[in-house]
């Protein structure tokens, strides 16, 4: 897969789903930022991406491997459909879609995210990557 550059863009919506796995479209174009060429910005790997392919039994090193020489992303799920423990992908999204921000601890969040504090309706995760890939492009050029 080419490499992507997410210093003018962001990568997917953090709900966003590959082979019925939320967040794994978003991770991809993170890896690919990643590759030789690419421009991870403001983004890293660690964090969800990490923790998704931890739920899912795959090492990281592997599935970066297969990003890199794989042809489409269409590779990349059926890799990751084939290596993923049994039940890893339900118990991933389970836990993604209802993870809340800084675990509950909505004061650190604001401390660390001051944003927040005028947005007490955003209270889970996903939700909070969403509005922070909007703000930080909002005045991007498209």
């Amino acid at each position: 897969m080419e490499p992507l550059d997410l210093s003018t863009a962001p990568p997917r919506s953090p709900r966003a789903e590959l082979a019925s796995i939320v967040f794994l479209p978003r991770s991809i174009d993170k890896l690919r930022a990643a590759l030789p060429g690419g421009q991870l910005g403001e983004y890293n790997i660690e964090g969800f991406t990490t923790m998704m392919f931890e739920q899912l039994g795959i090492a990281i090193a592997d599935v970066s491997a297969i990003v890199a020489s794989a042809a489409s992303e269409d590779d990349v799920a059926a890799y990751v459909t084939k290596h993923a423990r049994p039940g890893g992908a339900d118990a991933w999204n389970a836990f993604a879609l209802h993870r809340v921000i800084f675990n509950g601890d909505r004061a650190a969040a604001e401390e660390e995210i001051p944003w927040l504090r005028a947005h007490p309706e955003i209270v889970l995760a996903l939700d909070m990557l969403a509005e922070d890939d909007r703000r930080s492009f909002a005045a991007a050029p498209h």
